[in-house]
């Protein structure tokens, strides 16, 4: 990867200098002289001639929408080097996005376009004020520049400037028959080139660079179906690698061409789109001893040449390495030679194409009454149906002529003569290439020339023409023409279409004098080796036998591995399937075998073409015998397997008959010489055999000391052992970092005339296990996340992970842009919703389930987005998707982190586990990255049930945030199940419970708590119809009975632990087991009494056809001799008595005597946990070397501040002293409300009696002491 980025730093670094002044130099603003046209304006004062940055106002377009556009006449040719915009000053107005076209004629343009080939998307502002630049990575060459608004905030207002410098250009024509070469007088041997040039041409066929070597190398740059194709071999070995770059190449437009190769590196630009290849064979360099042909050669016979022409056209600034060829040639150097007739100056062919941009767009052309038509016109299209031409003849009859399913056909009717449809060509012509069509009728025939091919047909009719001529456009039911024509001919006659009057021509959808087609299928959008097929306004791709689907052939059918097979069919146990490993990403996939023992993890098995015993002879010299090994997946694919399985391994043997193998022993630090090796994955010489270890030159008996000649490392390098029998060396190789074995070496395997020979053996690659789903964390609260670095998501994209919760809502990825976003959420348990939004407002798209998705089971989500759909993919099968809005698509510009868990404002978040991540089917580490964001995650999926909660057998619910324990099975209540479920009960009092069902049983749970401090009474008994019985009593010393007959004899056992009736709780546990044989009884804390009893064969040991559970007593009791204390946690198997009396909507089954009889807790403190300290959610932090400067006031800050503090200081003294100043002045001279009649009282009760004031004054009072 890292190369791979260097050589395209490379690449970059020398388009920058492609043309003769450097990027620092050629940075002048180019709208000083500049004319400014826009789509519209808003008003007068925000017209074009506002658009100029820094300027006072701005240009706003009347309505914001994508249509609106601004226009810049540069009036000559400049090489544009970078672009400035603002928005309107002192507002939030500005562009946010915007697209770019150029050309140097008004209504042609060409889109600036990314290395992938989709228009590239320039980033604006953020403000109205501030100024934005883009630098372009290539040189825009143009007269004209139009500059597209995407995105925007409140309205479209733009200020903009364009720099760069004059254009200097080198141009040599060819007219198709001339060409040049330059001799190469000391030869070319070289590791590295770059070509760079620009060409225009409107042929679709021509070779433009040609050269070969003494060796048999050679290169070839040529025009083939309006395409480049470069053709180059290295080495002469016949091994030719073809790259092929562009279309519609061939429309008489400027082109930028660039082609660096490095070693076998290379990489190919055509207008910015970017293909990088690897150049077969393993020779790393050019050598060329002959000339270089530009323009074409004199011999079309000649290898790595597919043209059959040479190039018609303008070629211009031709550099091979820092050589301008041009420049030379004009210089007339004596190394340049000059075939037929060139000029340095270039001549265009006045071609004026006309686009049919809309099926109802046409042409009317008029023509003259005659008995025969010759009409021609070249067409170039991508949609299979339309008419092309249609006239009606003046008198009965038409002709018309049409594209069906991509083949030319004829529609006529003659005077008198029945209408007849003659197919006239197999050939496909809607391929986006120019074709030629020439119609001559005459009477009884039909003559039509497809590419200068005719086909002449002979039926009975005649005709005479209309006066009118439709090109183009609908007609009765036939759908109109979409493409472009050129060279139309009426008659004979040329139409200069250009000067047609309008009422010649439809309103809509004609351009003139520009072909605006677009070829949606270069580059192919259509991944893995999908066919693209286009029309006018859409691509389609046939993703049939690719392994993938959806709409561009991205998702992909085959599971991730035999582990994920598994979790989606978990009772297969063998089977052959193709596994993908990186999902959507580039890697193909390839077949294994799948084996699923009864526990443990899936086994992977990858065979290859070698896996039978093979014997070796003759091959003496060490290592002389080379065995490459082809497994059924490529190296890469391989790796990833290796990588991501917990083991694998990899057997080999090798059997030996007189020979040797690694002629050990041969310590450290003597050479290790081996006779046989195996090679690593990664191209290395291994040093030890299966079964042994790396770095110890033995094999496995070496290691373990049990070779043969205990002298020896290695059975086969045995002396005077077994001269006349077979030796062998075996064992597994399991270091994965080694594995798969690519080769093998063997030698000292003798002659063919000895009877030395050797027998090796290597069994497929065996791995086990995919550390994919063990990648997984667990999200506890809902404001948790992991922040992931912004993804890229652009134009396409998906996530792919693996999710298990209980909670029913939940945000599960979300990322945001200044207005873009995606969130991807769990809806009502049951639903899975993908919501973005790409400028062009927002969509979304969901998936329902039949199911729960919160279920607490690992379920699968896919989630993609491309040019054409949005798609959601639930567990592999269950899918939806929604179409892109009809016109341009645009990319997502996501700003923020990749938020894991809750959305980018961390609310509204995921509460579960979460596994298997894939972003474009690279795999996110994401237990490595919980160590960094540790608050609420965890690494594994550890739920709070994990550390079970609920006691006595209460269920644990799953919460992850939280738990709830269900204690409806257990004979406790409260939040853990720990709360007591009791009853206080007086001798006369007890309670209840008839089994619904007759059951029988022959082991049996019986739990029971109590208190008391009476010595008599039965705790709990259990009847049943066959008279069986069990019955738990006090006895009258305090211990405890517990009497049972189950049929086959009565039993009584004393339970004398110690004294029971002395008000303390106790927790009795009875456990029936053996088949009824074995009675085991739990008091308290204390050791179990265990009484097994003798059971004759013949014997019933069941407890038959129960009926009732008593709990304090039973009707054969007298009142007043039932139990007397509180019974608690009653349980009789998966029967709670007590649970169903008081905790649930009691039924008929169960009563108590008398009816009052209240719940109780019987005074027992309830088990509780220590309360959970929850972790408050860390203050955000800068990233990395990023730090905020502490603010130090300067100077000037510092002496006003002082000198308000000053004025402050000096303005509270005043207020000091005026205060003072006032209140001296008026002391003494203030009122009260003091009563003058208490003034001398000697006490409170004084002063009340003599007051003159109050409310108590007028009423006389008497006081009594």
């Amino acid at each position: 990867m890292m190369k791979s980025a260097h050589f395209t730093c490379i690449y970059i670094l020398l388009i920058g200098f492609t043309y003769i002044k450097a990027d620092d130099e050629c940075n002048e603003p180019l709208l000083i002289n500049a004319k400014i046209y826009a789509s519209s304006s808003m008003s007068n004062d925000r017209g074009p001639e506002k658009a100029r940055l820094d300027g006072n106002g701005a240009w706003t377009a009347k309505s914001s929408d994508f249509s609106q556009f601004l226009n810049i006449d540069l009036r000559r040719k400049h090489n544009i080097t970078a672009i400035a915009t603002q928005g309107r000053p002192f507002t939030s107005e500005f562009v946010q996005e915007y697209r770019i076209e150029y050309g140097n004629k008004p209504l042609d343009y060409s889109e600036y376009k990314d290395k992938e080939g989709h228009p590239r998307l320039f980033t604006g502002n953020t403000d109205g004020d501030s100024i934005k630049f883009n630098k372009f990575d290539s040189p825009i060459i143009a007269q004209w520049v139009r500059i597209n608004p995407t995105r925007w905030r409140d309205r479209i207002s733009l200020r903009v400037e364009l720099y760069g410098c004059n254009y200097v250009s080198e141009n040599i024509n060819f007219d198709g028959q001339s060409y040049f070469s330059k001799e190469l007088y000391y030869g070319i041997s070289s590791e590295y080139e770059n070509i760079r040039f620009r060409f225009r041409t409107n042929e679709a066929d021509g070779i433009i660079l040609y050269s070969r070597g003494s060796q048999g190398d050679f290169f070839a740059l040529q025009l083939i179906h309006n395409k480049l194709l470069l053709n180059i071999d290295l080495g002469g070995e016949g091994m030719i690698t073809r790259v092929s770059v562009g279309s519609l190449l061939d429309d008489n437009m400027w082109h930028d061409v660039y082609i660096v190769r490095k070693n076998r590196d290379i990489t190919f630009s055509v207008d910015r789109v970017l293909v990088q290849s690897k150049i077969r064979g393993d020779f790393l360099k050019l050598d060329l001893k002959r000339e270089i042909f530009v323009g074409g050669v004199q011999n079309f016979n000649q290898v790595g040449l597919d043209a059959t022409k040479n190039f018609t056209g303008c070629i211009e600034n031709l550099f091979f390495n820092n050589t301008n060829f041009i420049a030379e040639m004009k210089e007339k150097k004596p190394q340049y030679r000059q075939f037929g007739d060139l000029t340095f100056t270039c001549q265009y062919e006045q071609v004026i194409p006309v686009t049919f941009a809309t099926s109802e767009a046409h042409l009317k052309l008029s023509g003259y009454k005659q008995s025969v038509m010759n009409c021609s016109f070249d067409f170039r299209s991508f949609n299979e149906d339309g008419l092309l031409l249609y006239n009606k003849f003046s008198q009965d009859g038409f002709v018309k002529v049409y594209l069906e399913k991509g083949k030319i056909k004829i529609e006529l009717q003659g005077q008198n003569t029945p209408k007849v449809v003659t197919p006239t060509s197999d050939r496909y012509l809607t391929d986006g290439l120019w074709h030629r069509i020439m119609l001559i009728l005459e009477k009884n025939r039909i003559e039509l020339h497809v590419d200068e091919v005719p086909s002449i047909t002979t039926r009975q009719f005649s005709m005479l023409t209309g006066d009118e001529y439709l090109v183009g456009g609908g007609l009765y039911g036939t759908t109109g023409f979409i493409g472009c024509m050129r060279y139309i001919h009426i008659e004979g006659h040329y139409i200069r279409v250009t000067s047609l009057p309008s009422h010649r021509y439809s309103s809509e959808g004609v351009v003139f004098d520009a072909c605006q087609m677009t070829d949606r299928c270069n580059p192919n959008p259509c991944e893995h080796g999908g066919i693209c097929k286009q029309n006018w306004q859409e691509f389609k791709c046939d993703c049939d036998g690719t392994g993938y689907s959806g709409a561009v052939c991205h998702i992909p059918v085959n599971p991730l591995s035999c582990e994920a097979y598994k979790l989606s069919h978990p009772r297969t146990r063998r089977l052959d399937i193709n596994i993908d490993i990186d999902g959507s990403g580039p890697l193909d996939s390839f077949p294994v075998t799948c084996e699923y023992p009864f526990e443990g993890a899936a086994v992977t098995i990858l065979h290859h073409k070698n896996e039978r015993p093979t014997d070796v002879k003759g091959f003496n010299k060490p290592g002389s015998f080379i065995q490459n090994i082809i497994y059924k997946a490529e190296m890469e694919q391989i790796i990833q397997l290796v990588n991501r399985s917990y083991s694998c391994r990899q057997n080999l043997r090798y059997e030996c008959y007189k020979t040797r193998l690694f002629n050990s022993p041969a310590s450290e630090p003597a050479p290790f010489e081996p006779f046989s090796w195996w090679v690593s994955r990664n191209n290395r010489q291994m040093d030890y055999w299966g079964g042994s270890l790396p770095g110890s030159r033995k094999c496995n008996c070496g290691l373990y000391g049990t070779c043969k000649d205990p002298t020896k490392w290695c059975n086969c390098d045995s002396e005077g052992y077994d001269k006349d029998g077979w030796l062998s060396d075996e064992g597994d190789l399991t270091q994965k970092e080694f594995l798969p074995v690519r080769q093998l070496r063997i030698g000292d395997t003798g002659t063919t005339l000895d009877d030395k020979k050797g027998r090796y053996y290597l069994g497929p690659l065996i791995c086990e296990g995919d550390t994919l789903f063990d990648n997984t964390v667990t999200f506890y609260y809902e404001d948790a996340t992991i922040d992931l670095p912004t993804f890229d998501m652009g134009h396409s994209g998906d996530i792919y992970f693996q999710f298990k919760t209980t909670a029913e809502n939940g945000v599960l990825v979300s990322s945001r842009g200044p207005t873009d976003y995606i969130k991807i959420m769990l809806v009502e348990g049951d639903q899975i919703q993908f919501q973005y939004h790409a400028g062009n407002g927002p969509l979304g798209v969901s998936v329902e389930t039949s199911y729960k998705l919160n279920d607490n089971n690992w379920h699968s989500v896919l989630v993609e987005r491309n040019r054409k759909e949005a798609r959601v993919v639930v567990d592999g099968s269950l899918s939806g998707e929604i179409k892109e809005r009809t016109g341009h698509v645009r990319a997502l510009y996501l700003t923020s982190k990749l938020v894991i868990g809750a959305t980018v404002e961390y609310r509204e978040g995921f509460v579960g586990c979460m596994r298997a991540l894939m972003l474009n089917g690279a795999v996110v580490d994401l237990q490595r990255l919980a160590v960094d964001y540790p608050y609420g995650i965890a690494n594994g999926c550890v739920g709070k049930c994990q550390s079970s909660p609920c006691l006595n057998n209460g269920t644990c619910i799953e919460g992850y945030s939280s738990y709830v324990c269900d204690c409806q099975w257990t004979g406790f209540k409260g939040p853990i199940c720990a709360d007591e479920i009791g009853v206080n009960l007086r001798s006369d009092s007890y309670i209840r419970y008839n089994f619904e069902n007759s059951i029988s049983t022959l082991e049996e749970y019986i739990r029971v708590g109590f208190t008391t401090t009476d010595k008599t009474g039965m705790i709990v008994g259990l009847s049943s119809y066959s008279e069986e019985y069990l019955n738990l009593m006090m006895s009258t010393s305090g211990h405890l009975r517990l009497v049972f007959d189950f049929g086959f004899e009565r039993q009584e056992i004393i339970i004398k632990n110690e004294n029971f009736a002395l008000g303390q709780h106790h927790d009795i546990r009875i456990l029936r087991s053996d088949k009824g044989a074995t009675v085991t009884i739990y008091v308290d804390n204390y050791e179990p009494i265990v009484h097994t009893f003798k059971i004759d064969e013949k014997a019933d040991a069941q407890f038959n056809r129960l009926k009732s559970i008593y709990v304090g007593r039973n009707e054969s009791m007298g009142t007043g001799e039932g139990f007397s204390g509180c019974i608690s946690r009653v349980q009789f198997d998966d029967h709670f008595p007590l649970r169903r009396l008081f905790q649930e909507s009691r039924r008929s089954n169960v009563w108590a005597v008398p009816e009052d009889i209240r719940e109780d807790d019987c005074g027992i403190e309830p088990v509780t946990h220590p309360p959970e300290i929850r972790q408050t959610r860390p203050p955000p932090t800068l990233p990395p070397g990023v730090s905020i400067e502490a603010f130090t006031a300067g100077g000037d800050d510092s002496a006003i501040l002082g000198g308000i503090l000053a004025l402050i200081f000096i303005a509270l003294i005043l207020m000091a002293v005026l205060i003072g100043r006032y209140m001296s002045r008026h002391k003494g001279e203030y009122k009260t409300h003091e009563d003058t009649g208490a003034k001398d009282a000697p006490d409170a009760d004084t002063a009340v009696r003599l007051g003159k004031t109050g409310h108590g004054v007028p009423k006389k009072e008497e006081w009594f002491i």
